[in-house]
């Protein structure tokens, strides 16, 4: 596939699963081209030498746009729209492993995007939950039909995209009207990036296509991932014609966690430890478990921060309006 590569957006206390994830693209996809969407100022080093990896920060991306306003939860991967490397592009969160020949998919002869079909219908009540704001999105965008999309309305963890089939103004009047009314897309990016796919395929501004290929794990029983993505000893058990991006967007895929099944992520974090440092065995499951401490201990860090910064604010406005 020409003039095509792989984005994986990331954070610090998710790249020891984007670590996995390169593997798990090289194993089953060869030499294609990767790179990493990257929020904040960590070394990415080791990826880069070991996968040929390259790195778009806030450093790096050109538009003093997206380097100001599209950086953290819920903004980062937009920038793929403008500053992928490739024109035509395949983004994951980190939290994925591809599994099979998931580039069977791609079909930019006849779309601009392909996203996954979840092969639902869903309800009010879970569009209110994960997408919009269904009263917020009739009052500000009365044209916009969303009951016909209530059959592909999709989790945002991977898709495939064009650069610049989104005007760069569009997305700042979106980023504009988020701040202005915070409440009404939910999820980071997933609200609104659905709103903007299916109102430019309505308007024709750009040709939407579907495939089924995103497999979200808490959909799943861990005994029904188990049947169907198979880890031996030596490496993944795939079928022939299976291909999917098994999606890990609730429980993560820790290497001691119970509650979802792990394998296909734990194979590949593995594979990434031992040519990056040489470690197998007892070391190396040591040293992912350390691994998963030490991300578990900065995101209830940060979550702390930011709780007590909101702790702060409330009581510094009942003082001034007390006072």
């Amino acid at each position: 596939m020409q003039d095509f590569g792989i984005i994986i957006a990331c954070c610090f206390q998710d790249y020891l699963f984007a670590k996995g994830c390169c593997h798990s693209i090289r194993h089953f996809l060869g030499d294609v081209p990767i790179c990493l969407l990257v929020d904040g100022t960590f070394s990415t080093d080791s990826l880069e030498k070991i996968y040929q990896v390259r790195s778009i920060d806030r450093t790096t991306v050109k538009n003093d746009v997206l380097r100001q306003r599209s950086f953290g939860w819920g903004t980062t991967k937009m920038i793929a729209f403008w500053e992928s490397p490739w024109q035509n592009f395949l983004v994951l969160d980190a939290d994925t492993n591809v599994w099979g020949n998931v580039l069977r998919f791609a079909d930019f002869e006849n779309f601009d995007a392909v996203i996954d079909d979840p092969q639902c219908s869903y309800s009010n009540e879970d569009i209110n939950q994960y997408f919009f704001d269904i009263e917020g999105i009739e009052k500000h965008f009365p044209e916009f039909d969303w009951h016909k999309h209530r059959t592909q309305y999709f989790c945002t963890g991977t898709f495939f995209g064009t650069r610049d089939m989104f005007a760069l103004e569009e997305y700042i009047e979106i980023l504009d009207f988020v701040e202005k009314h915070p409440d009404i897309f939910k999820y980071g990016e997933m609200g609104f990036l659905n709103f903007m796919l299916c109102r430019a395929a309505d308007t024709s501004k750009i040709r939407l296509g579907h495939a089924n290929f995103q497999i979200l794990a808490p959909d799943y029983g861990k005994e029904s991932l188990a049947n169907r993505f198979p880890v031996t000893q030596k490496e993944p058990a795939i079928a022939d014609d299976d291909a999917a991006i098994i999606h890990w967007c609730g429980d993560k895929p820790l290497m001691s966690t119970s509650r979802t099944y792990t394998k296909p992520m734990n194979f590949s974090r593995r594979k990434c430890l031992e040519i990056e440092r040489g470690l197998t065995g007892i070391p190396a499951d040591l040293y992912l478990q350390w691994e998963d401490w030490y991300s578990t201990s900065i995101k209830y860090k940060n979550k702390a921060q930011k709780k007590l910064k909101k702790l702060l604010k409330q009581s510094g406005n009942r003082y001034r309006f007390s006072g």
